[in-house]
């Protein structure tokens, strides 16, 4: 008999009596190398292969389902917000939350095609709740085990495949839900600044709200230029206000059987949607839909212009005054920006900022109608010369969680492997002595692959730089970077010095044009597929470093693709004053 391993929960099954079919989302399933009998299935692979095919069944079945979730919605909790208002509060979720099922949807339909009859482990949950906000989701759906291990089995159960069932007697699993009080807690808050904020909004009528991720110099010049006290909200959106609504674990299912998403469709996979998706729908949107309003009831109210680049995203407070705010008045404007960081607009399959906002503010050079091009507000260029270089070679890296989070860009699952891999062949290529000049800077958001500890084992414990402070100096000082992602580290270190891109393109999916960027860089020597390559060139290149780098070929190489993915301007905030003056 078979027994597919879903999550790692399955560890607690004595497996030695089965062919073990391993679904590959991370190499620490150490419990898995005592097994002689087991299969790897890889689902990177998988997600290769099945790509477009989840992009447009998303696309085509949200169509159907989002404004039917809108409608009950609306009557469940009593108000009368559009369909706009909604996708204001529903996305990312939505658009996550179909994504993650259908993938899985995908891997069971192909296991069951693949080895008909298996067994699995079948697992009790105490006080199963749904996510209280996009972000909890988020991170069960990237990192928890019992939150993955029961999507596979509600969708088992709903194919009528509970033949194969193995229970644990007397274990019950938990979700932790606890994580809003960690996150929460961990966001730094600026008491002065939050006072500040209070004060001049008692005493004030805040008309414009300016919220974008940039240095508080730049944010500060943006609003003496516009002649408008600098507010960005936080004493109203503070999201640790969300922590006692959190802790309520509010779950009323009579009120969300009130919902009647009844689907017309053949379709197994959507009638699987309808009937769970009740169950699933984050309690900030059901339960604890009144609890946020209150929490900006009467607040800003003469506010009628929002510039923001990602509070309107992942903030609950936020984005439920935003779609307040556009449901009471029809001339409030709402005008987002680029985040910063990715090299391009990436495959994304629904565009979230273009479809709430008046103007939409890009840092990339082309742009379409209702788009503005500026520069960049995250680029900050180091002007101190040469001699303060210090004589050290910073590697940038990434982490991923366990389980699939970057869909349209990447990598992927087991795709991160291909890091760890290049650098350790990187280091053995180089000459000794530049070696010695190796310093790694780990990826600290998520690390679902702990890789930082893997890298200890090539550099020394020693040249592992955690400390922010630290990083930022060498990312400025460094004689050269070299970065695994083509994100916000490499866009930073590109505009400061000899920067290289250590990259798999075949595990990031991006536009044609952004592709053709990347080729340049490429054919110029600043990025490199595999680190033996990459080792060659620096060994060639180390006598005249800054040299090579100031080439003129090179530097327009760095300008043409700056200037199409991430403006870079010396003085941005006077061209961002410029454009925000004819909406303010």
């Amino acid at each position: 008999m078979k027994i597919i391993h879903f999550s790692g929960l399955e560890k607690n099954l004595n497996c030695s009596k089965y062919n073990n079919i391993i679904l590959s989302w991370n190499i620490n399933n150490n419990y898995i190398k005592g097994y002689k009998k087991k299969e790897i299935f890889y689902v990177a692979k998988f997600w290769h292969k099945n790509l477009y095919k989840v992009k447009n069944k998303v696309i085509k079945f949200k169509k159907r389902l989002f404004p039917n979730l809108c409608k009950e919605l609306n009557l469940v909790n009593n108000i009368n917000y559009s369909n706009k208002e909604w996708e204001i509060l529903l996305e990312p979720w939505l658009n996550l939350y179909l994504e993650t099922n259908y993938f899985r949807w995908l891997i069971i339909n192909q296991l069951t095609k693949t080895y008909k009859n298996f067994d699995y482990l079948e697992i009790k949950v105490k006080k199963k709740i749904p996510s209280f906000d996009t972000l909890q989701f988020n991170e069960f759906n990237y990192s928890d085990d019992v939150f993955n291990h029961l999507i596979f089995q509600d969708i088992l159960e709903f194919i009528d495949k509970t033949k194969g069932k193995r229970k644990l007697k007397n274990k019950v699993f938990r979700l932790q839900n606890k994580f809003i009080n960690k996150i929460y807690t961990k966001i730094k808050n600026n008491f002065f600044l939050i006072l500040y904020e209070k004060i001049i909004s008692n005493i004030f009528q805040i008309k414009t709200l300016i919220n974008l991720r940039t240095r508080k110099i730049n944010f500060i010049k943006i609003c003496l230029k516009l002649k408008i006290l600098p507010f960005k909200g936080l004493s109203v959106f503070n999201r640790n206000n969300l922590i006692k609504i959190s802790n309520k674990e509010s779950f009323e299912k009579k009120k969300r059987l009130k919902l009647r998403l009844i689907s017309k469709s053949k379709n197994e996979f959507e009638n699987y949607i309808f009937e769970k998706i009740k169950n699933d729908i984050p309690r900030i949107f059901i339960e604890n839909f009144s609890d946020i309003k209150k929490l900006h009831k009467n607040e800003l109210k003469k506010t009628n212009i929002v510039v923001t680049d990602t509070m309107h995203e992942y903030n609950p407070i936020f984005k439920s005054w935003l779609a307040e705010k556009k449901n009471l008045d029809k001339n409030f404007k709402i005008i987002t920006a680029d985040h910063g960081g990715l090299y391009g607009a990436g495959k994304k399959i629904y565009n979230y900022n273009n479809s709430i906002s008046t103007i939409y503010l890009k840092y990339q050079k082309d742009v379409s109608k209702n788009q503005i091009s500026l520069p960049c507000l995250f680029l900050n260029k180091n002007n101190k010369n040469n001699k303060n270089k210090k004589d050290k070679i910073l590697i940038i890296c990434k982490d991923i969680p366990k389980y699939p989070r970057h869909f349209f860009n990447g990598p992927m699952s087991e795709e991160i492997n291909f890091e760890y891999y290049q650098i350790k062949s990187l280091t053995k290529n180089l000459k000794e002595h530049i070696n010695k000049k190796i310093l790694i800077r780990p990826y600290t958001v998520y690390t679902g692959w702990k890789l930082h500890k893997k890298y200890q084992e090539i550099v020394g414990k020693n040249k592992i730089i955690f400390s922010n402070s630290e990083y930022q100096k060498l990312r400025d000082q460094a004689i050269i970077r070299i970065i695994t992602y083509p994100q916000t580290a490499f866009l930073e270190s590109l505009i400061n010095g000899p920067t290289f891109l250590l990259l798999d393109t075949n595990h990031w999916y991006e536009i044609k044009k952004n592709e053709k960027l990347m080729n340049i860089l490429f054919k110029n020597k600043i990025a490199f597929k595999n680190g033996k390559d990459l080792a060659i060139h620096l060994n060639n290149i180390e006598d005249n470093i800054f040299e090579w780098w100031k080439q003129k070929k090179i530097q327009q190489s760095i300008d043409l693709f700056l200037e199409n993915t991430n403006i870079y301007k010396n003085n941005p905030t006077t061209i961002w004053a410029k454009e925000l003056k004819k909406f303010t």
